[in-house]
C-alpha cells in the first residue's frame, strides 16, 4: 500500500482525526505515538486500543515514518519488524542515529518469536519487544512504563540543565561579588587613606596659634572627639574658623569614616527646604523627576554641618526639631520614615541666646542642638596668634606664587596687631595675599597692607567726656584695641565692658549724617564693639525713634528718619 492509499484508508475508516493536523488543541497534553506497520488492519487495531489515551500517528513504511518524525516530534514508536523496503531494525537504527530522534523509545511488535530476532531488536536500539498478537492490557502497560521512563528522563535532563544554568549564574554572581569585594577593598582603602588625610588636614594640627584662648578651644575639641553623638553649636564672628572647628570635630571622632555634609542655611530656597533636608520621591511635586536623598540621609553615619544656623526660618526650625527628637526622616511624598544616625554641628555668628529671647529662634531647638557650645574668640582677642597665622598664610601663598620665604617687617606686623580685624582669620589671609602681591616678593611693609573694613578718619567729637577720645578712629584708619578693663556702662542701661554710652550714640548719628546708612557690622567697626553691643545701641536708637530700620535680620540696616 502506498502513502496515498494509507491516508485514504484512514479517512474512509473514520480515522481522519489521526491526520497530521487533527485535534491540535485537544492533543496538547496527550502523548504522541507513531505506529509503523505495513498492514492497515494492524494499524486500525492498534489505533483503536490507543486513541482514547494518546494522540496517534501512523506510517506504512520506514521512509514515510522518517518524514513524519522530521515534521512532528513523537513520544514513542510502535514498530513492526517485517516490512517491505526498509525493515524495522534499519528504521530503529536510523532513529537512533538522528540527533532529534535518538531518545525516542522504540517498542518492536512482531510475530517473530526467536530469541535471535529479539536480541537483534535490542541491538538495533529498541527498548522493548512485544510478540504479536498483542494483548491490549499488556500493550497499554508497556507503553505507559516507557512513556513514564521517558518523561522522568526528560524531566531529569531539564532539571539538570536548569541546575547547570543556575550553577553558571551562581558562578558568575560569585565572580561579580568577588570583583565587587576587591573593588570595595580598594575603595575602602582609598576612603580610609582619604579619611586619614582629611583628619590630618582638618584635625587640631590645622589650628595655628599658641594663645590661651586657642589652647582652650583645642582642648574642648579633643574632649568632644570622644562624645561623637553630642550635637554641638559653634558660635563666633564671621571668619573665626567655625567650619574648621566643625571639620575637626568630625574627622577626629569615630564618625570620620562617615560623610561630612556642609549646608549653608542662609542659601536654602524656602520652597525647596523640605526636599533639601529630608529628600523626596519621584513625582511628589513638579520637577521631582527622580527619588532624591535629603541632607540628613546623605549624612547618615556621619556629620551634618549647619552653617549660618541663625538664618534658618522658624517653619523649618520646627521640622528640624522633629527629626532631632525622633531620629527619623520622611521624604516629601513618602509615608514611610527611615532611621538615621547623624551628629549635627551648627554654626552661626548670631547670638542665639539673644535670638531666643527675641523669639527669632526656637528655645527647644536651641537646647536640642546645644549639647555643647564652643565659643570662638575674634582674632583681636588673639593678638599673640597674629604673627604665627601671618607666617602660615605667607608660606602657603608663597608656595603658590613661587615667592621664596616671604617676610613681614616689624612695622607691618605692629600695624596688623593694632588692627581689629572685623573679618578675623579670613580677613588676615586675604590681607596677606594682597600684601604679597603688592610687595612683589620684597619684605611686606605697612604700605602694602590693605585694611578693607577700617573706617575713614573722622573729625573729633566735642570732648564731652574722656571716653570719647578712647574710641575715636586714629588718623591711620585702623582702630585701637578695646581697653582690657572695658568701660563701666551700668549707668547707661548696658552691662559693663561694652564701651561708651551717649558718646557712642552720638558717633552713630554723626556717621549716619555723613554716610546715610549703617549696619550692625558697620557699627561694630565704627565703635570697636562686639555684635551684641552694636545691636543694643542700634535697637535703642530705633525704639527712641531716632533711627528707622530697613530690611530683616542679617540684611537689616538703619537710617535717619
Amino acid at each position: 500500500m502506498n502513502a496515498d492509499t494509507a491516508y485514504g484508508f484512514a479517512y474512509r475508516s473514520g480515522y481522519h482525526r489521526l491526520s497530521l493536523h487533527h485535534r491540535e488543541s485537544a492533543a496538547m497534553s496527550l502523548s504522541r505515538i507513531l505506529i509503523v506497520d505495513d498492514s492497515p488492519g494492524n494499524i486500525q487495531l492498534l489505533s483503536g486500543m490507543l486513541e482514547a489515551r494518546h494522540e496517534v500517528l501512523f506510517a506504512t513504511g520506514g521512509e514515510q515514518a522518517l518524514e513524519i518524525v522530521a515534521r512532528r516530534p513523537v513520544d514513542l514508536v510502535l514498530l513492526d519488524v517485517m516490512m517491505p523496503g526498509m525493515d524495522g531494525y534499519e528504521l530503529c537504527r536510523r532513529l537512533r542515529a538522528g540527533a532529534a530522534t535518538a531518545d525516542i523509545p522504540v517498542l518492536f511488535m512482531s510475530a517473530l518469536t526467536d530469541t535471535v530476532d529479539k536480541v537483534t531488536g535490542f541491538e538495533a536500539g529498541g527498548v522493548d519487544y512485544l510478540t504479536k498478537p498483542v494483548e491490549r492490557a499488556e500493550l497499554l502497560a508497556r507503553i505507559e512504563i516507557h512513556l513514564t521512563l521517558r518523561r522522568q528522563r526528560l524531566d531529569l535532563e531539564s532539571r539538570n540543565a536548569e541546575l547547570a544554568r543556575l550553577n553558571r549564574e551562581l558562578e558568575e554572581e560569585m565572580a561579580r561579588r568577588h570583583r565587587a569585594e576587591e573593588s570595595l577593598e580598594v575603595t575602602g582603602a582609598r576612603l580610609s587613606a582619604l579619611s586619614e588625610r582629611e583628619a590630618k588636614r582638618w584635625g587640631v594640627a590645622a589650628f595655628i596659634g599658641r594663645s590661651p584662648l586657642l589652647l582652650r578651644i583645642l582642648d574642648e575639641i579633643r574632649r568632644l572627639h570622644r562624645a561623637d553623638r553630642t550635637n554641638v553649636v559653634v558660635l563666633g564672628e564671621s571668619g573665626t574658623g567655625k567650619e574648621l572647628v566643625a571639620r575637626a570635630l568630625h574627622f577626629g571622632s569615630g564618625r570620620s569614616a562617615g560623610p561630612f555634609v556642609p549646608v549653608n542655611c542662609s542659601a536654602i530656597p524656602h520652597d525647596l527646604a523640605d526636599s533639601a533636608f529630608f529628600g523626596h520621591l519621584k513625582g511628589s511635586f513638579t520637577g521631582a523627576l527622580d527619588n532624591r536623598k535629603g541632607w540628613f540621609e546623605q549624612a547618615d553615619g556621619g556629620t551634618l554641618f549647619l552653617d549660618e544656623l541663625g538664618d534658618m526660618p522658624l517653619t523649618l526650625q520646627a521640622k528640624l526639631l522633629r527629626v532631632l527628637e525622633d531620629g527619623e526622616v520622611t521624604p516629601v511624598g513618602g509615608a514611610k520614615s527611615r532611621r538615621i544616625d547623624v551628629r549635627v554641628i551648627a554654626a552661626t555668628n548670631v547670638d542665639l541666646e539673644l535670638a531666643v529671647e527675641e523669639r527669632a529662634f526656637r528655645r527647644d531647638l536651641y537646647f536640642r542642638l546645644a549639647g555643647y557650645v564652643v565659643r570662638l574668640p575674634p582674632l583681636r582677642e588673639r593678638l599673640d596668634d597674629i604673627p604665627l597665622l601671618a607666617e602660615h598664610f605667607l608660606k602657603l601663598l608663597g608656595e603658590e606664587m613661587g615667592v621664596a620665604e616671604p617676610r613681614v617687617s616689624g612695622e607691618a606686623m605692629a600695624a596688623m596687631q593694632a588692627y581689629r580685624f572685623p573679618g578675623n582669620i579670613r580677613e588676615l589671609k586675604n590681607l596677606m595675599e594682597f600684601a604679597l602681591i603688592s610687595s612683589g616678593g620684597a619684605p611686606i611693609q605697612s604700605r602694602h597692607l590693605h585694611f578693607i573694613d577700617a573706617p575713614a578718619p573722622r573729625p573729633p567729637l566735642p570732648p564731652t567726656a574722656p571716653v570719647a577720645e578712647a574710641y575715636r578712629a586714629p588718623a591711620t584708619g585702623s582702630l585701637p584695641a578695646i581697653p582690657a578693663s572695658g568701660v563701666d556702662m551700668s549707668g547707661f542701661g548696658a552691662p559693663a565692658g561694652f564701651g561708651g554710652g551717649e558718646q557712642d550714640e552720638a558717633r552713630i548719628l554723626d556717621h549716619l549724617a555723613q554716610v546715610g546708612r549703617i549696619t550692625n557690622r558697620d557699627c561694630q567697626a565704627l565703635l570697636g564693639v562686639a555684635h551684641q553691643r552694636a545691636s543694643y545701641l542700634l535697637k535703642k536708637l530705633h525704639r527712641e525713634g531716632r533711627l528707622v530700620r530697613e530690611g530683616e535680620r542679617r540684611w537689616a540696616f538703619y537710617r535717619l528718619p
